[in-house]
C-alpha cells in the first residue's frame, strides 16, 4: 500500500463543510490502496467541534501528526480543542481582519511548523504522494516546499478559488498580482490538481494552460453510512404539513430573507399554506432572522435547532419532506462551492435551490427531483414554492435517478482520486527511473 501525505487545516475535532472532503478521502482511500498520513494544526480558535466527526475520526485508526500553530484564531485561543471558542461575530471580524494583514491568508503561521513536522515524516517512512486540501491555500505552499525538498510529486485540491475567487473584493491591484503569480508557481509545480466542477477547472486553467493535462474534476459528495443512524434524529416532524429543512449556516452572502418573504407571500394569497408547512434550520439562526422571521409573523411555523452535530444533522434530512438551500447573490458565482448540495442529493429527497444558472442549477435539472429559483427574485422563489406545494399535494414529485444519485458517493469519488494518485506517481516513476 502507497504512503500519502494529507496537509489539511480543517479536520476534525474541527466541524464544518470544510472538514469532510478530506476526512472522507482518508476514509476510503485505503480500500484503493493508499494510506492517508495526516499531518493537521491542532485546533486552537474554533467556532465549531464536532463530536461526532472526532469520533469517526478515531474509527477510522489513522496516522495523525498535529503540530502547534501560530496563526491568529490559535493566538486567540490556545492550541487545545475547547480551549478557543469563538462566536460567529468574532470569527468573522477577524477573518475580515486578518484577511488583508496576512498573505497568501490568515494561516501562514503554520506554515513553518509544518514544514518542520512533514520533513520529520518524509525522513521516517515513504511516502509516495502529497495531498493538499485548500483552503487555506497555506497548505499549498507547504507541499510545494515539501515536494521540492524530497522530490515527491505532490497534488494540490481546491475546494475553493485563490487569485480567481469572486468573494475577495476590494483587494488592492498589488494583491491581486502577487496571489496570480503566487498560485501559477504552485500550479506549475503540482503534479496534480483536482477541483469541484467545470467551472474552477476552466479559471484554474487560464492561470496556468499547461494545467489542463494535469486536472481533474472530483465533486463534493455524500458518504451513505452518514444516514445509517436513523434512532439518532431529532427532527420533529409535523405530521399533516410539508415539512421544509435548511441545513447548515447562513452567510453575509446568502441570508434566507428571500426564501421567507416567499413564503409569507404565497401565505397572503392562499389561506391555508401557511398551516400546511412547517420550516426546520440546522445549523442555527442569528438574531437578525429571527427577528425577520417574527416581524413576518412565521413563528409557529419555524423550529431552530441550533448547530447540530453532523451525524445528527445528515440524518435529520432524510426525516424532511423537502430540502432547500441558497448560494451567492451574485450572479457571477458560478461554482459550487458547498457540499450541502451533494449530502441533500444522498438523502434522495426533493431539493429546492435557491441558485443562479450555473454548476448547481445543471445538477439540479438532472437529478429529476430538483428544483430552482434565483436567490435575488422573489417572483421566481414563490412560484417555484407554490409549484412544490401543489406537487407535494398532488403527490406527483418525479422519481429520483439512482444512478445519477450514486456519481457523487464519496466512497466512488475517493476511488476516482485514488486511480489520479496512481496515474501520478507510475508517471513519477517513469520520469525519474
Amino acid at each position: 500500500m502507497k504512503n500519502v501525505l494529507f496537509i489539511v487545516y480543517y479536520f476534525p475535532p474541527m466541524g464544518g463543510s470544510g472538514v469532510q472532503r478530506s476526512l472522507k478521502f482518508a476514509k476510503y482511500l485505503r480500500e484503493f490502496g493508499w494510506n492517508p498520513v495526516i499531518l493537521c494544526p491542532e485546533p486552537g480558535a474554533y467556532q465549531f467541534f464536532d463530536q461526532s466527526l472526532e469520533n469517526e475520526l478515531k474509527n477510522l485508526n489513522l496516522e495523525i501528526h498535529q503540530v502547534e500553530a501560530k496563526t491568529p484564531f490559535h493566538s486567540l485561543g490556545g492550541s487545545k480543542k475547547g480551549t478557543g471558542l469563538i462566536t460567529g461575530i468574532t470569527a468573522k471580524v477577524l477573518r475580515k481582519i486578518s484577511k488583508w494583514i496576512y498573505f497568501p491568508d490568515n494561516k501562514k503561521g503554520w506554515i513553518k511548523p509544518a514544514i518542520t513536522e512533514g520533513s520529520s515524516i518524509i525522513e521516517s517512512k515513504k511516502i509516495d504522494l502529497i495531498f493538499s486540501s485548500a483552503p487555506p491555500f497555506s497548505n499549498h505552499l507547504i507541499a510545494e516546499r515539501l515536494s521540492e525538498q524530497f522530490k515527491i510529486p505532490f497534488v494540490s485540491d481546491y475546494r475553493d478559488l485563490f487569485s480567481s475567487n469572486q468573494f475577495d473584493v476590494n483587494e488592492s491591484d498589488k494583491r491581486k498580482r502577487k496571489k496570480y503569480k503566487l498560485e501559477a508557481e504552485w500550479l506549475s509545480k503540482s503534479s496534480g490538481v483536482t477541483v469541484l466542477d467545470d467551472f474552477a477547472k476552466d479559471l484554474i486553467t487560464n492561470i496556468d494552460p499547461s494545467v489542463s493535462g494535469k486536472i481533474k474534476v472530483i465533486p463534493h459528495g455524500f458518504d451513505q453510512d452518514d444516514f445509517k443512524e436513523k434512532d439518532i434524529s431529532n427532527f420533529e416532524y409535523k405530521e399533516g404539513k410539508l415539512n421544509w429543512l435548511y441545513s447548515g449556516l447562513f452567510y453575509e452572502s446568502n441570508q434566507p430573507d428571500i426564501f421567507l418573504n416567499a413564503i409569507k407571500k404565497v401565505g397572503e394569497k392562499n389561506e391555508s399554506f401557511i398551516n400546511d408547512i412547517h420550516l426546520h434550520f440546522q445549523g442555527g439562526l442569528d438574531s437578525r432572522i429571527k427577528k425577520l422571521i417574527k416581524r413576518l409573523e412565521l413563528e409557529e411555523s419555524v423550529t431552530d435547532y441550533g448547530y447540530l452535530p453532523h451525524n445528527i444533522s445528515a440524518v435529520n434530512l432524510m426525516e424532511a419532506d423537502i430540502l432547500w438551500m441558497i448560494s451567492s447573490f451574485s450572479e457571477s458565482l458560478k461554482q459550487i462551492k458547498s457540499g450541502k448540495l451533494f449530502e441533500y442529493i444522498g438523502a434522495k429527497k426533493p431539493v429546492l435551490g435557491l441558485v443562479h444558472e450555473g454548476e448547481a442549477s445543471r445538477i439540479l435539472e438532472k437529478y429529476k427531483i430538483g428544483y430552482h429559483a434565483r436567490p435575488n427574485n422573489i417572483n421566481d422563489v414563490t412560484a417555484k414554492v407554490e409549484e412544490i406545494y401543489q406537487l407535494r399535494k398532488l403527490n406527483k414529485y418525479p422519481e429520483v435517478s439512482d444512478e445519477f444519485v450514486e456519481h457523487y458517493n464519496r466512497k466512488k469519488l475517493s476511488g476516482e482520486l485514488a486511480t489520479f494518485f496512481d496515474e501520478i506517481t507510475k508517471k513519477h516513476e517513469y520520469m525519474n527511473a
